[in-house]
């Protein structure tokens, strides 16, 4: 009784872990729900057994959004292919953006320069990229976004809300979802402190609402719901008024596929077992040679000898020996067309193509990615348009109002987007879509042109090679006056240009057939 181990004190672990605040306060936003307990996230919640096929299909038919989340969420944890097209969707925009004033003439342009440059630091403060590919990932899990957007001072962040704790009704006349929030979520607090701090990061009005639940003082609280408007900083993301899970249909295919590799596998696993059939012989009046206690010490023996390989038995009759498959090794041919099969099923489920995964051929591959991106603008508009009414309402003034715009540049057609920005301001429109679409952030290209151009002096320092774009047009009509004048010119030739190999430009390789690229690799 000595040795044994005394039970851990969890209150000085509680203690321990609680943090120290010493006059200052931490400017801080919750991870989840279990962020308030001093405990600490010791582990996710568990995922409960697998779904049979029927379950999934009653779900589906039942219309419960709260079994759809559970249903995607669990997916999500243990479906790689559900998994990997969440992810993709979620990361295929790049998220670059743009914040362009509108002004009437009215004010200076020490005043407007300034309010664009505020506007676009709260933007840039946002560090949209990370928080937009978090917030479509959770879109597209659960069907529907629930946040509330906070500012400390200069800091800029969206707090996640949990889902059943939230709903929305109405839009407002922006077209943005209103957000509404149970304030019993605050009744799931045990720990008085931890409900404090939960509810500091909420608006005014719903601790108002709260304290006057709390105080037992009004009767206007009748089902407890609180409504967050944009105004306040409520920010709802859904489509449809169900808030269907996007790729919740392809669920089924997915189980399907599942259980069908299963079979497969024990498939498999028979094509590795033998069995061992000894027959015993008879004479010819039918009678056995061996007596039975002979037959059984003959099994016995061939048994023990084969005791160490598992993938054979041992089975003893009257005849001749003979070794026999379990599983008739033709069939593996058939296995891999059927798993195909439920492969392709599934991937037509969820409405892309399995070749962004595992690269066959690149024919179908790009219009499957164009799909995707056209899908993708729908998140990015709603986003727009939220993200548009936060600045205005905040930096507008009289004369002057912004516009917000998100880049529809992917992983994928970033390069081509950017020829076309950039082919644009060589014709005279906007320099900072070009920048944009190369990644740079619309604020730093405002710092960078700053330095380099008024600190530096770059632009007189770093002088570009001579072009139809760079030439100024007196150069250019003092250079034809020169060559008018007698001075001997130069025809080029196109045999002159030593890279021209003539015929039509290369396409990109995502560009060509098949066909053509196994032309090319067997060329070597």
């Amino acid at each position: 009784m000595e040795n044994q181990k005394k039970p851990r004190d969890f209150e000085q672990f509680r203690l321990r872990v609680r943090p120290k605040r010493r006059g200052r306060v931490i400017a801080q936003t919750p991870l989840s729900e279990r962020s308030y307990s001093h405990w600490g996230s010791m582990m996710n919640s568990p995922v409960q057994k697998d779904f049979t096929l029927d379950e999934i299909l009653q779900i589906i038919r039942s219309g419960d959004l709260e079994q759809y989340r559970q249903l995607s969420k669990y997916y999500y944890r243990t479906n790689g292919e559900y998994r990997n097209n969440i992810d993709y969707l979620a990361s295929l925009p790049l998220y670059d953006h743009i914040v362009i004033p509108q002004f009437n003439g009215n004010g200076s342009k020490a005043q407007i320069l300034k309010s664009f440059t505020t506007a676009c630091e709260f933007v840039e403060h946002m560090d949209l990229p990370n928080i937009l590919n978090h917030i479509t990932k959770e879109w597209l899990i659960t069907g529907i976004y629930n946040g509330i957007l906070r500012v400390a001072g200069e800091e800029v962040v969206i707090q996640d809300l949990p889902l059943e704790y939230c709903r929305t009704r109405f839009k407002d006349f922006n077209n943005l979802n209103i957000l509404e929030f149970n304030i019993m979520y605050f009744s799931t607090f045990s720990d008085d402190e931890a409900r404090e701090e939960a509810l500091a990061t909420f608006p005014e009005e719903v601790q108002k609402a709260w304290r006057e639940y709390e105080n037992k003082r009004s009767t206007k609280v009748l089902d407890y719901w609180v409504m967050i408007p944009a105004s306040i900083g409520g920010a709802c993301f859904t489509f449809t008024t169900d808030a269907t899970p996007l790729l919740l249909s392809s669920i089924p295919a997915l189980k399907q596929l599942d259980d069908a590799v299963k079979r497969e596998e024990k498939r498999d696993d028979n094509e590795l077992y033998k069995l061992l059939i000894q027959r015993m012989p008879i004479d010819n009046k039918g009678e056995l040679v061996f007596e039975l206690e002979e037959v059984a010490e003959i099994h016995a023996s061939v048994a023990e000898m084969l005791q160490d390989v598992d993938t054979v038995d041992v089975l003893t009759t009257f005849g001749e020996t003979k070794l026999e498959s379990l599983q008739d090794t033709s069939s593996a041919s058939q296995s891999n067309d059927r798993i195909e099969k439920y492969k392709s099923n599934a991937f037509n489920a969820l409405g892309r193509s399995s070749l962004l995964f595992n690269a066959e051929g690149s024919s179908s591959l790009a219009y499957s990615i164009k799909k995707d991106e056209a899908l993708m603008i729908s998140f990015l508009n709603v986003y727009e348009t939220w993200i548009k009414y936060q600045i205005n309402a905040k930096f507008a003034r009289t004369g002057l109002k912004f516009d917000f715009e998100i880049l529809p540049t992917t992983v994928f057609n970033r390069s081509d987007l950017q020829q076309i920005y950039f082919r644009g301001a060589q014709y005279g429109y906007s320099k900072m879509l070009a920048g944009v679409s190369m990644g740079v952030k619309q604020i730093d290209q405002l710092n960078l042109m700053e330095l380099e151009n008024d600190y530096l002096q770059m632009s007189a320092k770093m002088v570009p090679l001579q072009s139809s774009y760079t030439t100024s047009g007196t150069a250019v009509a003092n250079e034809e006056k020169s060559n008018n004048s007698g001075e001997k010119t130069i025809e080029r030739l196109p045999g002159d240009n030593l890279n021209n190999k003539g015929g039509r430009p290369e396409l990109p390789d995502e560009q060509k057939s098949e066909k053509t690229q196994a032309n090319i690799a067997a060329m070597g």
